[in-house]
């Protein structure tokens, strides 16, 4: 069994893509919305299954000839390519489980102790709060 390295680095690149752009969209809301990691797990799991599908569809139809196909619709090949799933997939849940923590921290706290937001007493009986 050969290590599918290429198809790993290609699940990995999509999990930073998935991350980079629900940060930049979380940054541009200034709310801990989207959470990358989940959306990855969700997509990914949801192309496990696919995978899984058409592996058996391919495994099962017999075919008279040798063609491309024999090689990677059978089961064997199947769970050489779950590696590739998994992986990331354990990455995104952990990831996940740390985001969600992080936005639950984030909603626990009051307006005034959030981090980007500055109190100034503007006079002896008023204070003004700046968010940055």
């Amino acid at each position: 069994m050969d290590f599918p390295w290429l198809p790993l680095a290609f699940n990995l690149t999509l999990l930073g893509l998935t991350l980079f752009i629900c940060r930049a969209l979380n940054a541009s809301l200034g709310v801990l919305k989207w959470n990358g990691a989940l959306l990855f797990l969700t997509l990914c799991v949801s192309a496990m299954l696919l995978d899984f599908t058409l592996t058996m569809i391919f495994a099962s139809a017999g075919f008279h000839e040798r063609t491309q196909y024999d090689k990677l619709g059978s089961r064997i090949a199947w769970s050489e390519r779950i590696i590739t799933y998994l992986i990331p997939c354990t990455i995104s849940l952990l990831l996940a489980w740390r985001f969600r923590r992080r936005q639950r921290f984030a909603h626990g706290r009051p307006e005034t102790e959030r981090e980007g937001a500055v109190q100034i007493q503007t006079s002896a009986y008023t204070r003004s709060e700046l968010t940055l």
